[in-house]
């Protein structure tokens, strides 16, 4: 049976080596890309479905949140594999941060008619451990009463509307629903915060996942109405990591500040319930019908409340400081070991978190594998490949943030571009979210993969499917598939927003209604999202091909040309929104993108062509590894300082928030602020042209 399985890794190897053979590769010429295209081969054949599920039914075994025993032997269970595999200098680093803990969530609606919420999901297989009450991590401890408010979504707009309506809010507790497309729960007990509520309880509504009609896990895929979302709610979206220690690392004996003073800890109650006691509380709630928009998935009418359902919410958090683990590896280049890609993904589960995040464990597992077989035949990088499994992202992307803190001199100097997957696979749609200079790699490498499910590759499935949901008479080339919109979510995120590191996000993503429960399980996963584990194994290759064109090109393939084309549609979609007369603060920004542009073509050419000399690809190199941390900001983002970068930041949802200080500047309306706004913008643009320009031999103009 495995020198069958080898076989058919070889031919798979060969069919993907051949029907790409002739397919430019960006980054490399000659001689280098022959080269390539043989390490491409071999590793393609390496990742196996067989290995990545038992991994996978390893990780899932039993529940490892944060800070766990469980998480910790999963960190010492792949460092010895990662030895065993040949990296070089694994290693755990630890950070001691502020973990939250329940010791009684309780809620009671007592009028009209006493009942309480049951914070326990009901078992539907081998889900027996006693994992505790569903939580929000981060909430505030405390006994509060208050009568019940029905608040949609729980936007600000929707406030508004119960404001409008006569319904006082402050003092009161909201039910809001979880956001579909995904909108970050902490800016949802921000909002009730910022309005006076006392509480704020979360639930699913059945409405929101429409396709989730058919049997329930386990006999089916989709969710029952026990389900209960935990999650954070830190407000991460202002400084994430631990909180207690805001943009400087938390080792051992570190400054930290007081919990009360901690601008990312949110001072409001806040549970998730299941959508079987919402409807207990929608079911007695009074007040005027809420509007259509509000309505949701359960029969009976939503109405706004404010006087008939008093509800009692009881939360007593244990607030510690707890050790968590990063395991850190590497596979050291053999000529740049100074430039470094990393490649990242999280270990710590809600519960047993099968897909999130132990699908991308367990294809970060068979990654670290295959490189060091890669190694071990004689196929060292040329660059650095780093490999982290971070602990505590739940919580606020704590580990990560906590490791870029602690070394970010070396990493603004050493680090190439961060490449994340946090949950591999939910299903079949290859998705990828990049800042544009890594759209082109990103493209390529699903270019020369095959997907599983299709006679296609993963950039021809996914270009197929784009055209058959969208109707556009043709498919979409690769790279205008990469999602060039980048917020937060995620451990990207200081390496972006806070480091100036180009980073990228990759997913194959399915419905997946079972986020963040007791059903998110190794059975779910081999069941509904991927069975066979061939997505996990597909997964795995386009995320080492990433890594290793990235490692073994002869000048870094980082395209700022694409680049500069997303920074003119950005610039030109805020000043739709400028007022009239501001038009001329803008001027000096589109300069400068065009002088960007043109410095940028210029490198491009000189990657393209090849040929050049030690020392011109090594200034090129410098140069390309630059030009993201140009765009940072020391002084940070008003109000969010630990937020660095002027073109990317999140909104307080994690969506994407483009030209965050110029586009807030337009939204205030003052000529002065937009000015100011545009020259910093285009100030960091042109010293992003001034590094191309120099680095590839050819000044462009820099007048403005």
């Amino acid at each position: 049976m495995r020198a069958l399985a080898a076989l058919a890794a070889l031919a798979l190897a060969a069919i993907i080596a051949a029907g790409n053979s002739a397919a430019p590769i960006f980054g490399f010429s000659g001689e280098s890309l022959a080269a390539e295209r043989r390490v491409d081969a071999r590793f393609i054949g390496l990742p196996s479905e067989r290995r990545a599920r038992s991994f996978h039914h390893h990780l899932t075994a039993s529940p490892h949140p944060t800070g766990s025993a469980r998480n910790q032997h999963l960190a010492a269970w792949q460092r010895e594999h990662w030895l065993a595999w040949g990296l070089d200098d694994v290693h755990l680093v630890t950070h001691e941060v502020l973990v939250p803990s329940p010791r009684e969530i309780a809620v009671q609606r007592l009028t009209p008619a006493p009942w309480t919420a049951s914070h326990h999901e009901a078992p539907a297989g081998d889900e027996a451990d006693d994992i505790g009450p569903a939580y929000h991590a981060f909430s505030a401890s405390g006994d509060r009463t208050g009568a019940l408010v029905y608040a949609g979504q729980g936007e600000p707009e929707q406030y508004g509307w119960l404001e409008s309506h006569g319904i006082r809010l402050a003092g009161r507790i909201a039910l809001v629903r979880h956001s579909v497309p995904y909108g970050y729960r902490g800016f949802k007990a921000y909002t009730a915060q910022q309005r006076g509520l006392a509480g704020i309880l979360m639930f699913s509504d059945p409405e929101d996942h429409v396709g989730e009609r058919g049997d329930v896990y386990p006999r089916g895929p989709w969710r029952p109405d026990s389900y209960i979302q935990r999650g954070s709610i830190a407000f991460d979206f202002i400084a994430p990591g631990d909180p207690l220690t805001p943009g400087w690392a938390s080792v051992p004996h570190a400054r930290r500040i007081d919990s009360r003073g901690a601008a990312a800890i949110p001072h409001i109650l806040s549970v998730p319930i299941s959508t079987r006691d919402a409807r207990a509380l929608l079911e007695t709630i009074g007040g005027p019908e809420t509007p259509a928009s509000w309505q949701g998935g359960m029969p009976l009418t939503y109405r706004a409340g404010g006087a008939d359902t008093l509800v009692r919410m009881r939360v007593e958090m244990e607030n510690a400081i707890r050790p968590v683990r990063s395991v850190i590896g590497r596979v050291r280049g053999r000529d740049l070991p100074d430039q470094e890609i990393i490649v990242g993904n999280h270990r710590d589960a809600w519960v047993f978190g099968g897909v999130d995040p132990s699908s991308g464990s367990a294809s970060l597992m068979e990654l670290a594998r295959a490189l060091g077989t890669l190694v071990r035949e004689g196929h060292r990088p040329r660059r650095t490949v780093v490999l982290a499994s971070w602990d505590a992202e739940e919580l606020a992307l704590t580990s990560s943030t906590e490791w870029g803190e602690q070394f970010a001199g070396d990493l603004r100097r050493r680090a190439v571009a961060y490449i994340n997957v946090d949950s591999a696979v939910s299903g079949p749609a290859f998705t990828s979210s990049a800042v544009p200079s890594l759209a082109r790699v990103i493209a390529e490498a699903a270019r020369d993969v095959n997907d599983p499910g299709t006679r296609l590759s993963v950039a021809g499935a996914a270009a197929a499917r784009h055209q058959a949901e969208t109707g556009a008479s043709a498919p979409p080339a690769a790279i205008d598939l990469v999602n060039t919109r980048i917020g937060s979510g995620s451990d990207y995120a200081v390496f972006l927003h806070h480091l100036g590191i180009p980073v990228a996000d990759l997913t194959f993503a399915g419905p997946y209604g079972v986020y963040h429960s007791i059903y998110d399980t190794h059975e779910w996963v081999a069941r509904f999202a991927d069975p066979g584990f061939r997505y996990h194994a597909a997964l795995t290759r386009v995320w080492g091909l990433v890594a290793l064109r990235l490692a073994n090109a002869d000048v870094l393939p980082l395209d700022y040309v694409t680049y500069a084309d997303a920074l003119g549609q950005f610039a030109d979609q805020v000043a739709r929104g400028a007022p009239a007369g501001t038009g001329r603060a803008l001027t000096p920004l589109t300069g400068a993108i065009d002088r960007f542009r043109a410095a940028a073509a210029i490198a491009i050419r000189r990657i393209e062509e090849g040929g050049l000399d030690r020392a011109s690809r090594l200034r090129l190199d410098s140069a390309l590894m630059q030009v993201e941390r140009a765009f940072t900001d020391d002084a940070g983002l008003p109000g969010r300082p630990w937020y660095k970068h002027i073109v990317f930041a999140p909104e307080y949802s994690y969506a994407p928030k483009i030209l965050p200080n110029l586009a807030d500047a337009v939204d205030s309306r003052e000529p002065t602020r937009i000015a100011a706004a545009a020259r910093q913008l285009a100030d960091a643009v042109d010293r992003a042209a001034a590094l191309l320009e120099t680095a590839a031999g050819s000044p462009v103009d820099s007048n403005h």
